[in-house]
């Protein structure tokens, strides 16, 4: 699979799983959830791009190997990212539907910023942080995360440039300084062989703006509490910075 694909794949996951991909027309299910978000939105006004940016740039620190892109620059880019998704022929058909439909890819009414920062061989951590302006896709993203539902798609498949991929998503214990939050692991197959170490995904909210850290292709050797406590720390520095940056 090309590298650009490996690139896409977390920040399309972001924006979908995260809720940026709503048409706002889902509920939470419950008045008091409504008026928890609404309470959380008054304390912690949503991210602008530019105060995006500037935590995503905490995050990654002195690295010269991240790649960061901000807000203008990632909803320049979100056509050619949903060409891609739409390309890799995901079954079942709803785990596409979850990327490439109801606006997957569609950031209006957000402002986000996306860190892409290399490791050792194949391994790679993503940054994601949005401020939503838009209150519908604050509580979509708020109802998501707290159902911690997989919406079906814990066992999926995609191909794409001849190459088939299988995979199978759990979703972990986590405790954060997050309003709420929710961890999942990965684990892949790429034309029938193990793709050593997977992907975590680890999601926080911060009243209405979400904050993704995604570590993907490490040894393989790692065990999952190790990986989640390195994860939920950078959640919980990116949850300080978010709360810093929003006064």
């Amino acid at each position: 699979m090309k590298k650009q694909a490996f690139w896409v794949l977390p920040m399309a996951a972001a924006l979908a799983l995260s809720g940026c991909g709503s048409s706002g027309n889902e509920s939470s299910g419950s008045s008091d959830s409504s008026g928890a978000a609404q309470e959380q939105s008054n304390e912690t006004p949503a991210l602008t791009g530019e105060q995006a940016t500037a935590v995503v740039k905490s995050l990654v620190g002195e690295s010269e190997k991240a790649q960061v892109m901000d807000s203008e620059s990632l909803k320049g880019s979100t056509s050619d990212a949903e060409k891609l998704v739409k390309s890799m022929n995901i079954k079942p058909e709803k785990c596409a539907e979850l990327l490439t439909q109801e606006g997957a890819l569609d950031t209006s009414g957000t402002n986000m910023a996306v860190a892409v920062v290399p490791g050792e061989g194949t391994a790679m951590t993503t940054y994601s942080v949005v401020g939503f302006e838009d209150s519908a896709k604050a509580e979509t993203a708020k109802s998501r995360i707290e159902k911690k539902d997989l919406q079906g798609c814990d066992e999926f498949s995609m191909s794409m440039s001849g190459q088939e991929i299988t995979a199978a998503a759990k979703i972990l214990d986590v405790s954060s300084d997050a309003d709420s939050a929710i961890a999942t692991k990965t684990s892949m197959t790429l034309n029938g062989t193990e793709v050593p170490g997977g992907s975590y995904q680890l999601q926080g909210l911060v009243g209405p703006n979400a904050v993704v850290v995604v570590y993907s292709g490490g040894t393989g050797k790692e065990k999952d509490a190790e990986v989640l406590d390195k994860l939920t720390a950078e959640l919980n520095k990116a949850v300080a910075e978010v709360k810093s940056a929003a006064k």
